[in-house]
């Protein structure tokens, strides 16, 4: 398990890591909030974002049984 977590980490695009660092809550609750927000979507401009939404959706990441198994499928397309 932890290696799959370490595998998992180490494929994240380049960026999203440091955006989750950016992220951490600081002592002022609504400051992390805003920063939480504001690194969530500066991720969604990056190329590999809207790959996999892309890919996704054109998978069925939309319906019920995308929804329920959502890691799965983002996982077939980034493997």
């Amino acid at each position: 398990m932890v290696d799959r977590l370490a595998r998992d980490i180490a494929a994240l695009p380049e960026g999203v890591i440091a955006a989750a660092k950016r992220a951490v809550v600081p002592d002022a609750l609504a400051t992390g909030f805003q920063r939480e927000h504001d690194a969530w979507a500066g991720q969604f401009a990056r190329p590999a974002a809207e790959a996999l939404i892309r890919g996704g959706l054109a998978r069925g990441g939309q319906t019920r049984a995308g929804e329920r198994d959502l890691e799965g499928l983002l996982r077939e397309l980034a493997g």
